[in-house]
């Protein structure tokens, strides 16, 4: 296990070098998921989850980077975009910077006017500023088709939301479950009589005591375990399913901006969605363990 955390750790510092970072690289990273949790030592987790944190961790490091990119552009982004929006509306940029600082009220009105404004130019057969029907067909064509891939997404997120209600309702009725069988075992534990001139009770009694509240928490392990896995193994099944999905919809967000706000490459990266996605798994793997019961 220290041998592959220490493989893990320099195969993604070397891919975060060389700038070639990818969801399959922050994936390949993480652990697998673990076939049995119930007895595993600590140690063994610890190793586990530090793997984990090590993951998150470049992750963090290579959203602080785009983020970084991101903020120095911001000025380039938001010119860019208003000449944009002035192109396509026929509203001044100067215009437009009065508009930005006007109340709610005031840009109501303004919109009541300019929307008058454009009615009128159609009616009389002007030209009226910002149609251009193939630009408007692409927009909409990528518009729909955002809409199908964040529908993609947006199911497998809900068909996991489902799954985690259930597992917590199974919980809840498997730990009322144990705890019903411990409560007899405490009692019987604090009302257990002591051994004649003993001061309190042997060893070897209230280690059995304790062997038999373990193995109500063996039990609850049994039962929870497996669907915690299994519903973990869905969620990265999901996750590799939908990476191309994910990169194409940041490729769709870019040509959309480029569309129009002007804006080339507005995510710096066509994996950023992906990538968010993996992290997000490796939160949901960190609770692979969540129902040990330990030695």
């Amino acid at each position: 296990m220290k041998k592959t955390l220490l493989a893990a750790g320099i195969m993604l510092l070397s891919l975060c070098m060389s700038g070639q970072v990818t969801p399959e690289a922050f994936l390949g990273g993480l652990p697998g998921i673990p076939g049995s949790v119930c007895s595993t030592a600590d140690s063994e987790v610890d190793l586990f989850l530090d793997q984990i944190a090590l993951v998150k961790g470049q992750i963090k490091d290579y959203s602080d980077k785009l983020s970084n990119i991101a903020s120095g552009r911001k000025d380039e982004m938001a010119g860019n975009a208003m000449a944009a929006v002035s192109a396509r509306t026929g509203i001044s940029q100067e215009e437009m910077t009065k508009l930005a600082n006007m109340s709610e009220e005031e840009q109501e009105k303004w919109g009541q006017e300019f929307a008058a404004r454009q009615m009128a130019a159609a009616k009389s057969g002007k030209p009226v500023a910002g149609v251009n029907a193939a630009q408007a067909k692409q927009s909409v064509a990528l518009s729909e088709e955002k809409l199908r891939l964040r529908g993609e997404i947006d199911a497998f997120v809900k068909r996991m939301a489902v799954i985690q209600q259930e597992l917590a309702t199974r919980d809840t009725l498997e730990s009322r479950k144990r705890d019903q069988k411990i409560k007899p075992i405490l009692k019987k534990w604090e009302n257990a009589p002591l051994e004649p001139g003993a001061l309190m009770l042997s060893t070897k009694v209230e280690d059995e005591f304790r062997r038999q509240i373990h193995e109500c928490h063996v039990e609850y392990c049994r039962q929870m375990s497996p669907l915690q896995l299994d519903f973990i193994t869905k969620y990265i099944t999901g996750v590799k399913t939908l990476l191309p999905v994910y990169r194409r919809l940041a490729q769709v967000d870019n040509e959309i901006a480029n569309e129009q706000l002007n804006i080339k490459n507005m995510l710096q990266d066509e994996n950023i969605y992906a990538i968010s996605a993996v992290e997000g798994y490796a939160d949901i793997l960190k609770n692979a363990y969540k129902y040990r019961s330990g030695k």
